[in-house]
């Protein structure tokens, strides 16, 4: 999925339980990110300086297209997640450190909006299983369907927030 709707839908989710931490939801939503961000920054960074296609570089044997590969597998995993999110928890004295679930809900996201490109390997480093029967998040169908449940969200939100705001006179 693109970022944008990583951002939103990440947004969604937490809402309601970090409604009065604006702070920790915003950082939830940069953990939805997180994994792209990590994977891609590199090549659309040289694409930047090259002025070369996005898919033009994909599959070419460069270091951007193998970190971007080979960084996908550990940034899009459940299995390291967890394992990182076990560690945090137990870091933090059995706390759970919520925002950082916004990856989670991005590697969600992915496993099954992914077909034909950048699969998800999300059981990796156990599995090299790919859940290949999604749709693409790049399919315009899909694109349509998915902003405008989101624009619809939002916009409920918009009217149902603003009905319990109270007026300022």
């Amino acid at each position: 999925m693109d970022i944008f709707a990583h951002m939103a839908w990440t947004n969604v989710v937490f809402y309601k339980k970090l409604k009065a931490e604006r702070l920790n939801r915003f950082i939830a939503i940069m953990f939805g990110v997180i994994p792209d961000f990590v994977s891609f920054a590199p090549i659309f960074i040289y694409r930047f300086f090259t002025n070369t296609d996005f898919f033009e570089l994909i599959g070419r044997d460069i270091w951007v297209v193998n970190f971007a590969s080979e960084s996908y597998k550990y940034t899009h995993s459940i299995v390291i997640f967890i394992a990182v999110a076990l560690l945090i928890y137990f870091l933090r004295g059995r706390n759970w450190y919520w925002p950082m679930f916004g990856w989670a809900v991005h590697i969600f996201i992915d496993v099954f909006t992914h077909r034909g490109f950048y699969e998800t390997p999300f059981l990796f480093p156990i599995s090299p299983y790919k859940f290949g029967h999604g749709i693409s998040w790049g399919h315009p169908t899909f694109m349509v369907i998915n902003y405008s449940v989101l624009a619809l969200v939002y916009l409920v939100w918009f009217l149902i927030l603003r009905k319990r705001k109270p007026a300022v006179v």
